[in-house]
C-alpha cells in the first residue's frame, strides 16, 4: 500500500500484524509513525509503544510477546535489523507474534528488490511504500498544514511554493511555517508573501541562473552566481553543485535523444522529482557534447584553487562566460 492507504487504514485504530515502512520520503514516513504513536493514550505510551534499534531476533521476540498494559494494542518499532544476522531468523517473529502487537519494520530509504524483508512484506500485503511526492501531493500537504494553523493556502499558491522550495517535505513544512507566522491566523498566503518570505532552494536558484544565460541575460546570470556565493555558499560547493546539475541534465539529454517522454525520464532519475523535471527542460537547450564540456571545465575548479592559478569564484565566472550559449527566446 502507499502512504495514503496507510493513513486511511489507521483512522479506525491501531491495526495488527507486521508492517514494513520504507521509501525515500523520510518526512512523511516519520509522520506516519507519529500518527500511529498518537493513537496510543499518552499516559500508557511508555508501556505500549516500544522502539528498538537493530535488535537481535530474541530481543525482538521478547518485546513482541509482551502484552499491552491498560490498552488493546502494543506497538513495537524496529529501526532496521541487526547487522550480520540472516533476515530469515526474524521471519518467525514477523508472522507469529500476538494479535495485540503491531510490529513496524522501519527502514531508512528504499529497500532493494532482492531484500528478504521486502519479499516477506509483499507476500503478506504488509508493505507501506513512501515514495517521493509529486508537486501536487506536496502542495496538498502544505495546504493541509496551513489549514490546521488557521491560514488559507490555495492550490495554485501552494504549487508555486513547491516550485520555489522544491519537493523535500521537511523543507516545505519549515517554509510553510514561516508563511503561517508571516501572514497570521485567519489570513491567506499570496504569491507576494512567498516572494518576500521564502528563499528558493539551491536547485531552483541554479536552474533559474542557467535560464538567464540561455535566454541571453548573461549579466543577470553572473549576478545570480554572486548572490549564491554572497548567501554563504562556498564557490567550491557551488561548482560541485553545478557539476551535479549538469550531470543530471546530461542524463536527461540522453533520454531526450532516445525519444523518451519527460515523465518517464524524470521518474527514472534518482533524487528530487522537481529537480529532475527542471533538468529535463534545461537539457533541451544543450547538446551532450556541450554538457560534457561544462562538466569537464567545472571539475577543474579544485585544481585552480589548489594550484593558485585563479580564485575559484573567478574561475566559475570564466567557465560560464566563455561557454557559447545558444540564445533561446524567452
Amino acid at each position: 500500500m502507499n502512504y495514503s492507504d496507510y493513513f486511511k487504514r489507521i483512522k479506525s485504530g491501531v491495526p495488527s500484524g507486521t508492517l514494513l515502512f520504507h521509501g525515500e520520503e523520510e518526512y512523511v514516513k516519520a509522520q506516519a509513525l507519529k500518527a500511529l504513536e498518537n493513537l496510543i493514550p499518552e499516559d500508557f505510551r511508555p508501556f505500549n509503544f516500544c522502539v528498538l534499534n537493530k535488535p537481535a531476533p530474541q530481543e525482538l521476540s521478547e518485546n513482541c510477546e509482551t502484552l499491552p498494559l491498560f490498552s488493546d494494542k502494543r506497538v513495537v518499532v524496529v529501526n532496521e535489523l541487526a547487522d550480520g544476522i540472516e533476515a530469515a531468523k526474524y521471519m518467525d517473529v514477523f508472522s507469529s507474534h500476538p494479535d495485540e502487537t503491531l510490529l513496524i519494520l522501519f527502514f531508512k530509504g528504499k529497500l532493494p528488490a532482492n531484500s528478504s524483508v521486502l519479499k516477506y512484506a509483499k507476500a503478506n500485503d504488509s508493505e507501506v511504500l513512501f515514495d517521493k511526492l509529486s508537486i501536487f501531493e506536496c502542495a496538498k500537504w502544505c495546504m493541509k498544514h496551513a489549514s490546521e494553523a488557521g491560514v488559507h493556502l490555495s492550490q495554485d499558491t501552494a504549487q508555486l511554493l513547491v516550485r520555489v522550495v522544491g519537493t523535500e517535505m521537511a523543507n516545505l513544512v519549515s517554509e510553510t511555517d514561516k508563511l503561517i507566522d508571516f501572514v497570521g491566523p485567519g489570513c491567506s498566503v499570496t504569491a507576494q508573501d512567498i516572494s518576500v518570505c521564502i528563499r528558493a532552494s539551491l536547485d531552483v536558484r541554479v536552474f533559474d541562473m542557467l535560464d538567464m544565460f540561455t535566454y541571453g541575460k548573461a549579466g543577470d546570470g553572473i549576478l545570480a552566481l554572486h548572490a549564491l556565493i554572497d548567501d554563504g555558499n562556498e564557490p567550491m560547493s557551488v561548482s560541485a553543485f553545478l557539476v551535479s546539475r549538469f550531470k543530471l541534465m546530461l542524463e536527461a539529454r540522453r533520454g531526450i535523444d532516445a525519444g523518451r517522454r519527460k515523465n518517464d525520464v524524470a521518474a527514472s532519475m534518482e533524487g528530487n522529482r522537481y529537480a529532475n523535471e527542471r533538468a529535463y527542460d534545461a537539457a533541451k537547450r544543450f547538446t551532450q557534447d556541450e554538457l560534457l564540456k561544462l562538466i569537464g571545465d567545472l571539475s577543474d575548479t579544485a585544481f585552480m584553487k589548489i594550484s593558485g592559478t585563479m580564485k575559484e569564484d573567478k574561475y566559475l565566472e570564466l567557465v560560464l562566460l566563455k561557454h557559447e550559449w545558444r540564445q533561446f527566446p524567452v
